[in-house]
């Protein structure tokens, strides 16, 4: 049997009711088009999206199709040339030198703070690894899960960069991919207003009552940082949209019942993506 035959036994494939059952459920906000390459890719790259593996969501109507660091790993895994992983975390206070077929890393007594995180990618078909080094400063989203897991999360952004590198995989993105670009667009695009958008969370005091959807919204989110971030990210992107006053707070209800639903459904679905990453 061929490389390439292996490759095509590891591919999926669905059963007509299958595919009606994702078109209706994980890609429900796809177009056609839309639908039929998030089923191009999970095909291609054998990720099964009944298992969370790959997943579509839009945001202002703009499609993102999603994987994780797993992901990955299981492209890689199903290649007949993949060699294996090495990763680790940087600290101020180790040594750490690259070289042309690899690296040098050692701990020190105090390590100090993270500065990075690299990734080797090795094929039995090329003479050098593929090299990642990750930059924590430049890839920290701020979130919770930031805070409490910043070695994990800057290892996987590292470990992801390198499988995706060595493996060509193009048209999907990591949660911590998209979290560092929705950072950048932050820092480089924030439209002039976006400081003041205004949503209810809590209430101060007793004649302070939220609306119906406010209400909503805050169940969804609770006190999840992430989600909150997720949030704003959407109001960010709709604000210029709304024929809003320029000193005019942005507030949810603001947005178009179309606008509205896409956000609940936009948390709701993230809701289920950050959940396992902080148990």
């Amino acid at each position: 049997m061929s490389k390439n035959e292996v490759l095509r036994d590891n591919k999926m494939d669905f059963t007509a009711k299958e595919i009606e059952t994702l078109r209706n459920t994980v890609a429900e906000k796809a177009t056609e088009d839309e639908f039929r390459m998030f089923m191009h890719l999970a095909k291609s790259y054998g990720l099964d999206p009944f298992n969370g593996e790959i997943f579509f969501w839009k945001m202002n109507g703009r499609p993102t199709i999603m994987t994780s660091r797993d992901g990955y790993l299981k492209i890689a895994d199903s290649h007949p040339s993949y060699d294996g992983l090495v990763s680790d975390v940087v600290r101020e206070n180790d040594l750490f030198k690259r070289k042309q077929d690899g690296i040098v890393h050692e701990y020190s007594g105090d390590r100090g703070a993270i500065t990075g995180a690299y990734a080797l990618v090795y094929r039995e078909d090329r003479r050098y690894p593929v090299y990642v080094f990750a930059p924590f400063e430049e890839y920290n989203a701020g979130t919770k899960v930031w805070a409490s897991y910043p070695s994990a999360m800057i290892l996987k952004v590292a470990e992801s960069m390198a499988l995706k590198r060595a493996f060509s995989v193009s048209g999907l993105v990591s949660r911590e991919e998209l979290d560092m670009i929705q950072n950048r667009d932050d820092a480089d695009n924030t439209p002039e207003g976006v400081t003041d958008i205004e949503v209810e969370q809590e209430t101060t005091s007793k004649d302070k009552s939220l609306s119906k959807r406010e209400e909503e919204i805050k169940k969804i989110i609770g006190n999840n940082d992430d989600l909150k971030k997720d949030m704003f990210s959407y109001l960010k992107f709709v604000k210029e949209d709304l024929d809003l006053e320029a000193d005019r707070k942005l507030k949810l209800d603001d947005l178009t019942a179309k606008q509205y639903k896409e956000l609940k459904d936009l948390l709701l679905n993230m809701k289920k993506r950050h959940e396992p990453m902080t148990a």
